[in-house]
């Protein structure tokens, strides 16, 4: 059974892990930044998580916890408060951060974090709850839309050069974190079909 709750200081160090190995979904196709370096920027800004858990009115941080697993927690989400959305001038919510253990997707996991998020928003006063998908990032955007996301704005990016503009620099397939864990997710479901049932007695 998972459950969602504020996150306690004792989560912190699962909250960074899960942080740091799901950094490498979240960058664009299109740039070349190494992951090296989008983990260690990553890691600079958990150095503050330890303060935001406890400033309640500035944003929220909630984790999900598999009670069957002896109360692991297998995800997270930290809300922002306040934001302003630059047309209307009205308040809302953001989603600065979500991360789910691999071991989980495709379990709802995200889906309960993002419902809760949304609860909260809506005891804080907040009629919308923002968020940024990369686009490049499918299974996230499908994911969204299911959960019942709208797509409001589309950002637009621009490689600069001497001369004006430049082709972007584009990332290599072993980089691509977003497609490589679906590729892993494949093989790996392609391997366990593979692989002789051993429950039944018989030898391999």
């Amino acid at each position: 059974m998972i459950e969602i709750r504020p996150a306690q200081l004792a989560d912190l160090p699962v909250i960074k892990r899960l942080t740091l190995e799901c950094a490498d979904l979240g960058i664009p196709a299109n740039r070349d930044i190494s992951n090296e370096a989008v983990r260690a920027s990553a890691e600079e800004h958990l150095a503050g998580l330890d303060r935001l858990i406890y400033r309640r009115r500035q944003a929220a941080v909630l984790v999900a916890v598999d009670h069957a697993a002896s109360d692991a927690v297998v995800g997270f989400i930290i809300l922002e408060f306040d934001q302003i959305e630059e047309t209307t001038g009205e308040r809302q919510s953001f989603i600065y951060n979500l991360a789910v253990d691999s071991n989980y997707f495709g379990k709802y996991v995200g889906h309960k974090l993002v419902w809760e998020a949304a609860k909260v928003s809506y005891q804080r006063g907040f009629r919308y709850m923002t968020s940024r998908v990369t686009a490049s990032n499918e299974r996230a955007l499908l994911s969204a839309i299911k959960l019942g996301f709208e797509i409001e704005r589309y950002q637009l990016t621009l490689a600069c050069g001497p001369e004006g503009r430049v082709p972007m620099p584009g990332r290599k397939m072993s980089e691509r974190g977003h497609a490589v864990s679906r590729l892993l997710r494949k093989r790996k479901g392609q391997t366990q079909r593979d692989t002789p049932n051993q429950t039944s007695g018989e030898s391999p």
